[in-house]
């Protein structure tokens, strides 16, 4: 499912963020791209924010297939993330799959969002499906900057929530991370 809103007015400090992107140019979306997972490591390391394995597995099987259509690869953000997990794991507790009808309320600062929700067996068989599926690969394929992804295992199956979104660092109503 895919909800979409324009917003007319922006902050100054994205402003300032996109001047910085245009002054340092490709070094500064190089080091996002190739840093993604190190700074998700680093992160563990310093106990500010977790990923959990198969949430890094997702998200690099999700990037590895915009790769091979020639897209962009997509930047984690801990808003999302945090978001994407409470999802899942109410999804894994009632053990349903659902859209969060309310994600444009729990996303607080978006401009574009998408999400799948879904469950299966194991991270490549769920981003298999996913991409059989018409409306789940426009959301993967889409023109998004940004993603995060929330896994929660249950009983064997893995639940899974992905949130797309054009704007760096969202916020959301959980006030996590």
């Amino acid at each position: 499912m895919s909800c979409a809103r324009a917003r007319s007015a922006r902050p100054t400090w994205l402003l300032v963020t996109a001047v910085l992107i245009a002054v340092f140019g490709s070094g500064v979306i190089t080091l996002a791209h190739s840093g993604e997972l190190r700074d998700i490591d680093s992160a563990r390391a310093s106990g500010q924010f977790r990923i959990k394995r198969t949430e890094k597995c997702m998200m690099r099987k999700i990037n590895d297939r915009r790769s091979r259509h020639g897209l962009r690869r997509l930047n984690w953000d801990a808003q999302l993330v945090h978001v994407a997990r409470k999802h899942s794991t109410g999804m894994a507790s009632s053990r349903s799959v659902y859209h969060d009808n309310y994600l444009g309320a729990r996303v607080t600062h978006w401009r574009r969002l998408g999400q799948n929700s879904g469950a299966g067996g194991s991270c490549r068989s769920l981003l298999r499906n996913f991409m059989h599926s018409s409306t789940h690969r426009s959301n993967i394929l889409g023109t998004w900057r940004h993603f995060g992804v929330g896994v929660e295992r249950r009983d064997g199956k893995l639940y899974v929530q992905q949130i797309f979104e054009s704007r760096l660092d969202p916020g959301n109503v959980y006030h996590y991370p």
